[in-house]
């Protein structure tokens, strides 16, 4: 006597994807207090129930899940963008053209702290690429040499190298930042794992090597006529099998 096999039905990889991202957006503004914990709570809770897709809907409504889950991701990082005053968080201008109203040479220019490390460590990764967000010349590259330098650090076969490109200021302020010759530099890098980024690592659907930290700088920025320390907060997760890619990151923040 033989007995059917019983398969556990599961969402398209897309949607699974979009889905870690959305957990992992969850456990990082609540951390932040940058989304109340009640509400990240239910989003967390919504998560865990629909985990496994209804019985015949996996086939019937693929399209609707995958555009409402981006959309859920895009709306999340709207209101971080309202509630932290941020303001960085300006779509980039895609890679090889340059910034709308500009007359910037597009020579090629990198900084060496935009080096992209070959290793296996996330926490050597996700330090290398703070750095890299928080440091530029404009008297040395234009914004379309920054965009492609962050752009180095993610995978280009997934939506992962947009997220990297979001974590940069916006054309329009990158044009007041050449205007004033500004420069920044970053020191006092660290990184940690906090106990919600670890609860993060332990829910479903995150890939195997994924790690996540709490990554904070000392910015000095020099402009023509002043010279100012911010400090400088991101949450970065990146992925490590062989070697590092970047995978996700929270609103950058700024105290």
């Amino acid at each position: 006597m033989t007995h059917k096999q019983h398969i556990t039905p599961r969402h398209n990889w897309l949607v699974r994807y979009y889905r870690a991202q959305f957990r992992f957006c969850l456990h990082v503004f609540s951390a932040l207090w940058i989304l109340p914990p009640p509400l990240a709570a239910a989003g967390l809770a919504w998560l865990r129930r629909t985990e496994v897709p209804k019985r015949g809907r996996r086939m019937s409504h693929p399209t609707r899940s995958k555009v409402l889950i981006p959309a859920a991701l895009v709306v999340a990082t709207v209101l971080v963008l309202f509630v932290a005053g941020c303001g960085q968080r300006s779509t980039p201008t895609p890679a090889g053209t340059a910034v709308p109203g500009s007359t910037e040479p597009l020579t090629p220019a990198s900084l060496d702290e935009w080096t992209v490390p070959a290793t296996a460590d996330s926490h050597e990764y996700a330090i290398a690429f703070a750095r890299a967000i928080w440091t530029y010349d404009a008297s040395k590259h234009n914004y379309t040499d920054w965009v492609n330098g962050i752009s180095m650090f993610a995978d280009a076969a997934s939506s992962s190298e947009t997220v990297a490109r979001s974590m940069l200021p916006g054309p329009g302020e990158w044009q007041q930042l050449n205007l004033e010759k500004a420069r920044a530099t970053v020191t006092d890098i660290t990184a940690e794992t906090t106990p919600e980024l670890a609860k993060a690592k332990a829910a479903h659907g995150l890939p195997q090597g994924w790690q996540a930290y709490m990554v904070r700088g000392q910015q000095t920025v020099t402009l023509e006529k002043q010279t100012k320390t911010i400090e400088r907060i991101a949450a970065v997760s990146v992925v490590c099998v062989y070697t590092c890619k970047f995978w996700s990151a929270s609103a950058q923040t700024s105290r």
